[in-house]
């Protein structure tokens, strides 16, 4: 229920923004508006104030703003004439389809300063040099020669100063060959890494890891970590015999069998042994004994100007990682599979709402931006189409033909129920398998 009522105001509060700029632009330009929905389908409830009904409608994938006059060929009162869209000059038509994108990205800009204010929960490690704690055997780290202790200082020339560098350069390189410079005892190493495409993700993996003591920071209830008495702050030793230093080692002694373990663990000055038999997660798709990692974090806050400034670089890099997918999507460089769908918004939105404020305003942040920027693109039914459309009206003097314009809004149709076609089946892929 968390989930799904995350997942409303989440996609609430980018709707109507969206619809508020049209709305709001199109008041401002002396169009009149007939209604203001959040949501499609048949109205679940609604109010009329003067000349606009204001409803929620059954279906919350959307909304829109029905204005006097919107439609090509629709017949206007001499006393509305007016009041129509379809009779206002080109700019002011431009700018009212303009305005809902806008209303997003202003949105994003407004908000990323504001969640470095309230301050971001950071973990240690990515501040930290990038030091490989664990390389994951037969993993790309591990193909290119690197080993645990290696301190990655370069990729394709750049300097790298923490992981959090380390990180970015190899979650927007998926199978692409990186030139690695790195040292190991005091020595300069340098190897060719091939990133992994994540399956559920599309990002790239480099199959390493920092330093991660295998201390539990957090414990399931109903799982058989919390029947079996172990608590956080414990720090695992051993399992079956076999020492684990690291955590990523300790997931890999848990994930693979539903075979009883014997963990070794020491709680203050004492070492306990406790045999626990991990459970299948259908949604894993491992076994589990319901345990997860102490993290050193700290909360970053920032004044004024810094988180402006900190806003302003965020909004720069979603931005530009954002095209480099794009362009990864449409050179084949990244598989369709990758794309998420309502589904998996719903999915985030829940974690985030979890989690607290600042990630319930990140998301929204992140997918306001992503809204904004997809929407001005020139596809018909988008509102970049529109604002193509009404340009050539401008150049030629004359609006396009009904049935030119019908055509097109029939293929950017098609096209987007293509789009959730695929994106719901990758959800739902994910979820079943």
């Amino acid at each position: 229920m968390t989930t799904f009522i995350s997942f409303l105001i989440v996609l609430g509060i980018l709707i109507f923004i969206h619809e508020l700029g049209h709305f709001a632009v199109a008041k401002a330009c002396g169009v009149g508006v007939e209604k203001f929905s959040l949501g499609f389908g048949p109205k679940l409830i609604g109010v009329r104030r003067g000349e606009t009904e204001y409803r929620i409608s059954a279906l919350p994938l959307g909304g829109y703003v029905k204005m006097v006059g919107e439609a090509p060929g629709e017949e206007i009162t001499e006393e509305l004439r007016a009041k129509s869209f379809t009779h206002k000059p080109v700019w002011k038509k431009a700018a009212i389809v303009a305005a809902g994108p806008v209303m997003n990205l202003v949105l994003a800009i407004a908000l990323l300063p504001v969640i470095f204010m309230i301050g971001i929960q950071v973990p240690l490690y990515l501040e930290k040099p990038a030091q490989a704690g664990y390389v994951v055997p037969g993993d790309a780290a591990s193909k290119a020669g690197i080993r645990n202790g290696d301190i990655i200082n370069t990729v394709n020339g750049k300097a790298i100063k923490t992981w959090e560098e380390l990180l970015g350069a190899l979650t927007m390189s998926p199978g692409k060959t990186l030139e690695v410079g790195f040292l190991r005892d005091g020595q300069r190493l340098n190897a060719s890494l091939v990133p992994e495409t994540s399956e559920k993700t599309g990002a790239g993996y480099g199959g390493l890891y920092p330093p991660m003591e295998p201390v539990i920071g957090d414990i399931s209830p109903g799982f058989p970590a919390k029947e079996a008495g172990l608590k956080p702050g414990d720090r695992i030793i051993s399992v079956n015999g076999t020492p684990i230093v690291h955590w990523a080692e300790l997931e890999v002694a848990i994930h693979k069998s539903g075979d009883k373990k014997t963990f070794v663990i020491r709680r203050g000055a004492e070492e306990l042994s406790l045999v626990i038999t991990p459970r299948y997660s259908e949604e894993a798709k491992a076994y589990l004994v319901g345990i997860s990692r102490q993290e050193d974090q700290v909360l970053r806050r920032y004044g004024l100007i810094e988180s402006i400034d900190k806003g302003v670089s965020s909004g720069i890099d979603m931005t530009s990682k954002l095209f480099v997918v794009i362009k990864g999507l449409v050179l084949g460089e990244y598989s369709l599979k990758t794309l998420g769908g309502p589904i998996m918004i719903a999915q985030v939105a829940g974690k985030a709402a979890e989690s607290g404020l600042v990630d319930i305003l990140s998301l929204v942040a992140f997918l306001s931006l992503q809204l904004g920027i997809i929407n001005l693109f020139p596809i018909p039914v988008l509102d970049g189409g529109h604002i193509v459309f009404f340009s050539i009206e401008a150049v030629k003097g004359s609006p396009l033909s009904e049935k030119f314009m019908t055509v097109a809004q029939q293929v950017g149709i098609a096209l987007l129920v293509a789009l959730m076609v695929l994106v719901t089946y990758n959800d739902l892929f994910r979820i079943f398998g």
